[in-house]
């Protein structure tokens, strides 16, 4: 499955949200001027390599895994009322009915609700493109993270311990708080 040729087609997008902080953000599809923003994020993330080993350390190869990303996913953003780009979530299509997600705020503005609200567009977004799972891998460490998923209706996929879990969403069950 390719990202919608149509971003009309989605209609749980674009929408307002109040962050924990009460900042008002515009989540949004990402569209071709989005770009290079989202290159400008990732080149200035730190520290790079800290999400799972992304984003990549040199320059060079972090432009081209945004320029991967942007053509093989389904971005969604989420932007400051300056058009900053403060968190970024893909969704990465498996198959017709099971997509991955990578989801990435800026340091600076996580544990103000950017990550939740990201997710639970991302879930909605991917029940109205019909997938029927969402997977992700997180590192076992990253308890404030995990929370969120949970929250978001996020199951780990099995109970042994490892430096990374994964974790499922089954979409056909998607709690009625992961939609906005």
């Amino acid at each position: 499955m390719k990202p919608p040729e149509n971003p009309l087609s989605i209609r749980s997008l674009p929408r307002q949200f109040q962050t924990k902080a009460g900042q008002s953000l515009c989540l949004d599809l990402v569209r071709e001027q989005h770009h290079q923003p989202l290159v400008d994020m990732y080149l200035a993330y730190q520290p790079r390599g800290s999400i799972q080993g992304l984003p990549p350390l040199r320059d060079s190869e972090c432009v081209k895994w945004v320029e991967h990303i942007i053509r093989t996913g389904i971005g969604i953003i989420a932007t400051s009322s300056a058009h900053e780009i403060e968190g970024h979530i893909v969704l990465f299509p498996a198959n017709d009915k099971k997509c991955e997600i990578l989801v990435v705020v800026r340091p600076t503005y996580q544990d103000v609700g950017i990550g939740t609200e990201l997710v639970r567009s991302s879930i909605q977004v991917a029940c109205e493109l019909r997938f029927e799972q969402m997977w992700l891998p997180v590192a076992a460490a990253n308890v404030r993270a995990r929370h969120v998923y949970k929250k978001c209706g996020f199951q780990y996929m099995s109970d042994t311990q490892a430096r990374e879990i994964d974790m499922m969403c089954d979409l056909k069950q998607a709690p009625p708080h992961a939609h906005p």
